[in-house]
């Protein structure tokens, strides 16, 4: 387990060098780089709560991030049926570019973590990765642990 926090930390220095030419490139930050991305999955949620939720990225982050995206022309929100409390975001077709180049940054760190794997290994470790993220979930979800940080 040695040098795995470290890791963490290096992994994400990566993943953000990866986004700095795209950000630059539409004077994004890398926040609104993340909303982008995630609001291109089609099985991600659709809301700020989602994104909160998912990325774990503050709700004033997300909230002057969406709106910043939402001046530019590259997200807009819109209430669905009654519910006039959520405001479900979509992507405009101005995002599409942004979008396609973001995912390529995001291939190009993908390419330089995986290189020297085999399938079985990239297999077991997804597993591995997918089992943390749960640990941390479960952490995260119990009203005790939160209360103590």
């Amino acid at each position: 387990m040695e040098g795995f926090i470290e890791n963490l930390f290096i992994n994400r220095g990566l993943y953000s060098a990866m986004f700095v030419p795209v950000c630059a490139k539409y004077q994004l930050t890398m926040t609104e780089m993340l909303v982008l991305l995630f609001l291109s999955k089609d099985t991600a949620g659709d809301t700020a709560s989602a994104i909160v939720d998912k990325l774990r990225i503050t709700k004033s982050h997300v909230s002057a991030s969406v709106r910043d995206l939402e001046e530019r022309g590259y997200v807009q929100g819109s209430y669905t049926g009654r519910n006039h409390r959520t405001i479900h975001l979509h992507l405009c077709d101005t995002a599409a570019e942004i979008i396609r180049e973001g995912k390529q940054a995001q291939q190009a760190f993908l390419s330089v973590i995986s290189r020297g794997f085999t399938e079985e290994e990239l297999h077991t470790l997804g597993d591995f990765i997918r089992r943390i993220n749960r640990n941390v979930e479960d952490y995260l979800q119990d009203p005790l642990n939160t209360q103590r940080s």
